[in-house]
């Protein structure tokens, strides 16, 4: 019986049975024919370590050891003289049957078991076998019943399985590098990541010396390893190299481990720290050059903690013109320093900040450290420092303005004196038939008009005013008070460049004729910086909330985005496929989207070479013009001889792309889009010229705002990357529109 059963049986079974076998041989020899005590079983039995229950054929108990009783918290007195089916499922009938007919042994493995009388214990699992005991007739007598509770082990099995796919999930989807490794031999297993970063197949980095994936003259490389063997694992950054021999920096931990088998393994994560250097690099930069730009402007600004009045920094001249040292007056407030000469003044100033965020062109009388009072005009800002609302300050010095002013009123010779050497544009016109009368030095730099060809002519004979309207509310004002302060226009020079003006006019005397004196102050640059600001504001905004909760979004996505595909390829979920490959598109369209806002943040790293602008064209040409022909449109390339420019050939494609489509778009079908690239004094330019109905004027201050678009389908996305772009390569984006179209310059510093 052994013999035929044993492989059903474990080990303490087969003993048991053994036992049971050489007593019946005996008994056999001793008596002849006489049958077997049940006895006997039950002596074999009682101490077997599993569950062990004897039956009759027809399935009712005789006799049941310990364990099988204690499983069931019954004792060994409950089960002779009732059926089995009384206490157990009759699922299994038909096997007691099978082995009572056929009378071999029925072995059953994690056969799962529901305890109606023991619910709270969920489904348990057994391992049981059924051996037939026949008599001298060779008919089955008794049955044997053994049975093992594998519930843990099964449990156990179930948990690593899933382990084990949470593992493969993580290691095939970590955006960081994973190397499963014999110490100082073969790499065992590498990830995608590990493969995207050295360039290499798994298969390949399974074959390579260490040599070939770290560079060895970097002593930290050394350093760290040694660590290893001392300590069991490091952290360190160390020069690693690529499959084509480029170097980059990575940051990599590893650790020490045994496997199963006794065998030690090491770990290694490598995260490439190139993109984080080339940041902190561009962070640097962008740091130093607003340092230089406040530090060293000649317009006075200051940053003022907005609760407390306090003074954050403040730049020399701000500190020079109010005859203090920086020191004297960082950390201190305004009231400390008693710098308001109308504390009034300071009171309209907050209210309107507190109303509309900012204040442009404000006249102030602020108090220097001697007691001077000091004139000055302010352009005031809200904004937020390190989770602190402030005051961004920029002041223009006019006291001498006023003193000039009020000096020319008394005395031509002055003027002559005076007028020449001011930095502000003057002129005087006849208060009569508003002919210029005399203008200073400024007035012919700035309008590109000689003192001979203006004199005698009226401003609107030398076309200086872009909107005739202004000219005439301007005169009204004048005429109403006698005198008119910081009145914000726009002219046009010589040369049909656009100045952005504050004019101050009053009525006087000039060689014995009313006259009207003109003072002209340029704000082109402070409102183009104005401009720039705010807009650089916006984008890096959008930027800095893209990379704040692109990390965040991603992780989550990712993670849904690997049980999807796993999901998908399990056979219960075929009928699903569809939607599931539906959701990943999704998923990877919203991915795409966050990439797309990345491209805005200020500190996106860049890799700048020298090369040819013209290649760059060239190379997605073909793209652009599969675009056009879609659109029945055409594109003409004109690429002139320039040198080579400091860029990133993969941003310069997107801003050009972003810029051939937007044109492509304004135009209608037949339209002809140009490309040109020429040097221009000491740059080189990219120009792109569409043949729409060009820019209306209500929307041209908003051109480059994140989220500003005229499309119905548009994102608002597409110039302002162009812009955030362009800020990366100290470029600079302007355009001129037209009812005959609109053409978009990008100017390169050489």
């Amino acid at each position: 019986m052994i013999e035929k059963y044993g492989a059903y049986l474990t080990e303490n079974m087969i003993k048991d049975i053994q036992k049971l076998e050489v007593e019946n041989t005996r008994l056999k020899e001793e008596i002849g024919n006489r049958e077997i005590p049940k006895a006997a079983l039950k002596v074999l039995l009682k101490y077997a370590t599993s569950s062990v229950a004897i039956m009759d054929s027809n399935y009712n108990y005789i006799w049941v050891n310990m364990p099988f009783a204690q499983k069931d918290s019954r004792s060994v007195a409950d089960y002779p003289g009732h059926n089995h089916f009384e206490f157990y499922p009759s699922d299994v009938k038909e096997v007691f049957e099978q082995v009572v007919r056929t009378k071999e042994v029925y072995k059953a493995y994690n056969w799962p078991f529901t305890d109606a009388n023991h619910p709270e214990l969920g489904v348990t699992y057994f391992d049981w076998t059924l051996v037939p005991v026949l008599n001298l007739s060779d008919e089955v007598e008794l049955l044997v019943y053994f049975r093992n509770d594998v519930t843990e082990h099964v449990r156990v099995q179930e948990k690593l399985v899933e382990s084990q796919e949470r593992y493969h999930t993580i290691f095939n989807n970590s955006l960081d590098a994973i190397l499963l490794a014999i110490p100082g031999s073969t790499i065992l297993s590498a990830n995608p990541a590990a493969c995207h970063m050295f360039g290499r197949t798994e298969e390949e980095l399974c074959t390579v010396e260490w040599n070939e994936l770290f560079d060895i003259d970097d002593p930290r490389v050394l350093q760290a390893f040694k660590k290893r063997g001392e300590l069991r694992s490091f952290t360190s950054e160390m020069t690693l190299l690529r499959k084509d021999g480029t170097k980059f920096d990575g940051e990599v931990t590893s650790n020490l481990f045994k496997d199963k088998n006794g065998q030690i393994l090491s770990s290694m994560i490598v995260r490439d720290m190139s993109e984080r250097k080339k940041t902190e690099e561009a962070l640097r930069l962008s740091e130093d050059k607003f340092y230089k730009a406040f530090h060293h402007n000649q317009t006075m600004m200051a940053f003022i903690r907005l609760k407390d009045d306090v003074f954050i920094d403040v730049n020399n001249s701000y500190a020079k013109v109010l005859g203090y040292s920086r020191e004297e007056m960082i950390g201190k407030n305004v009231f400390e320093l008693s710098i308001w000469a109308d504390l009034e003044e300071k009171q309209n100033l907050r209210k309107q900040l507190a109303e509309n965020g900012c204040v442009r062109n404000t006249e102030l009388k602020f108090r220097s450290k001697s007691g001077d009072i000091i004139y000055v005009v302010a352009t005031s800002n809200l904004l937020d420092i390190a989770g602190e609302e402030c005051i961004l300050a920029s002041l223009i010095d006019i006291t001498e303005l006023k003193k000039t002013v009020d000096d020319l009123r008394k005395s031509k010779e002055l003027f002559n004196k005076t007028c020449n050497a001011n930095p502000l544009i003057m002129a005087i016109f006849s208060a009569e038939d508003f002919k210029i009368m005399e203008v200073n030095y400024v007035f012919v730099q700035k309008f590109g008009y000689t003192r001979e060809e203006s004199i005698g002519l009226t401003a609107v004979d030398i076309n200086i005013w872009l909107d005739i309207n202004d000219r005439k509310r301007y005169l009204e004002e004048l005429d109403k008070n006698g005198f008119i302060e910081n009145y914000e226009t726009r002219f046009r020079n010589k040369s049909g460049d656009i100045l952005n003006v504050l004019l101050t006019g009053f009525y006087t005397t000039w060689n014995d004729e009313q006259c009207i004196f003109t003072i002209v102050n340029d704000i082109t640059e402070l409102r183009h910086y104005q401009h720039e600001m705010a807009r650089l504001d916006g984008l890096n905004l959008v930027g800095e909330m893209a990379a704040g909760i692109g990390h965040e979004i991603r992780n989550p996505m990712t993670t849904v985005r690997g049980f999807l595909q796993l999901l998908g390829e399990k056979e219960r979920y075929a009928t699903d496929k569809e939607y599931m490959n539906l959701m990943i598109e999704e998923l990877d369209r919203a991915n795409s989207i966050i990439t797309e806002f990345l491209t805005l943040a200020k500190d996106k790293t860049v890799e700048l070479k020298r090369q040819s602008l013209n290649q760059t064209v060239r190379t997605i040409l073909p793209l652009l013009q599969a675009d056009a022909m879609k659109q029945n449109k055409s594109i003409e390339v004109h690429l002139g001889e320039i040198p080579n420019v400091v860029i990133d050939r993969n941003e310069i494609k997107q801003l050009i792309i972003n810029l051939v489509r937007n044109g492509l778009e304004a135009m209608p079908p037949g339209g002809i889009l140009s490309i040109k690239t020429f040097k221009d004094n000491d740059g080189v330019v990219l120009a792109v010229q569409d043949q729409g109905k060009g820019i209306k004027p209500e929307v041209l201050e908003k051109i480059g705002t994140p989220f500003f678009t005229t499309k119905d389908t548009g994102t608002g996305l597409g110039l302002a990357v162009c812009y955030s772009i362009a800020q990366r390569h100290n470029a600079r984006i302007d355009f001129k529109t037209s009812t005959d179209g609109t053409t978009f310059y990008v100017r390169f510093n050489l």
